[in-house]
C-alpha cells in the first residue's frame, strides 16, 4: 500500500511538472502577443527602428550614385520564438516573441554582376558583422545556383511589408530587368518579450 501511495505521489508530481512545462510553451497566448506587438510602446520602438534603417538606405543610395533601386522593401515582423531550440541540448535564451525589421534594396545593372559587386565594395565597403547602429548588411545577386529572395518568416504573430517603388514581386522585377541584386539590411530585434 505504501509503494502505491508513493507511486501515485511521484506520478502526480511528474504530471504537474509536465503541465507547467507545457503551459510555459503556450503562455502567453498568440492573441496576447499580437496585442503587445501592436501596443503604443512597441510602435514607438518600431518607428525608431524604421528611421534607422531608412537613414542607412539613404546613405547607401547616396554612396553608390549609379544604384537606382527598382524597389526598397521594408519587412517588419514579430515572431513567436518559443519553439526555437526545443530539441537543442543547450537551447538559446530567446524569450517568447521577438520583433525585428529588415530592409531590402533591390536593383539591377547592365554590366557583369561580379564587376558591379566589386565596384560597390570598393566605393562603399560593407561592415564586417554589425554596424554601429546594430544593422547587419549583405549583398547578393542572382546566380545559376541561387536567386535573391526576401527573407520572411511563415506564420508571424504580426507583420508589415512596405514598398517604396512598386507592388511588383521579386520574380516580376527579375523578368522585367534581368539579374537582380539585393542589398539586405537586417536590424537586431527592437523588441523582445521574455
Amino acid at each position: 500500500m505504501r509503494s502505491l501511495r508513493r507511486w501515485t505521489k511521484d506520478t502526480v508530481g511528474l504530471l504537474l511538472v509536465f503541465t507547467i512545462v507545457g503551459l510555459s510553451r503556450v503562455w502567453p497566448p498568440r492573441w496576447m502577443l499580437r496585442r503587445i506587438a501592436t501596443s503604443a510602446e512597441v510602435r514607438a520602438e518600431r518607428e525608431a527602428a524604421e528611421e534607422k534603417l531608412l537613414t542607412r538606405v539613404r546613405e547607401i543610395e547616396a554612396g553608390v550614385p549609379w544604384l537606382r533601386p527598382l524597389d526598397v522593401v521594408i519587412h517588419d515582423e514579430c515572431v513567436d520564438v518559443r519553439g526555437a531550440g526545443l530539441f537543442d541540448a543547450n537551447p538559446p535564451r530567446r524569450g517568447t516573441m521577438t520583433c525585428a525589421m529588415s530592409a531590402y534594396i533591390i536593383f539591377s545593372t547592365d554590366g557583369d554582376p561580379e564587376d558591379a559587386a566589386a565596384e560597390i565594395h570598393r566605393s562603399f565597403p560593407l561592415p564586417d558583422g554589425l554596424s554601429a547602429d546594430g544593422i547587419a548588411e549583405s549583398l547578393h545577386w542572382d546566380t545559376d545556383e541561387r536567386r535573391v529572395a526576401l527573407d520572411v518568416s511563415h506564420n508571424p504573430i504580426w507583420d508589415r511589408v512596405t514598398r517604396r517603388h512598386a507592388e511588383k514581386s521579386v520574380e516580376q522585377l527579375r523578368r522585367e530587368n534581368g539579374v537582380l541584386f539585393m542589398w539586405a539590411l537586417h536590424q537586431q530585434a527592437y523588441w523582445t518579450v521574455v
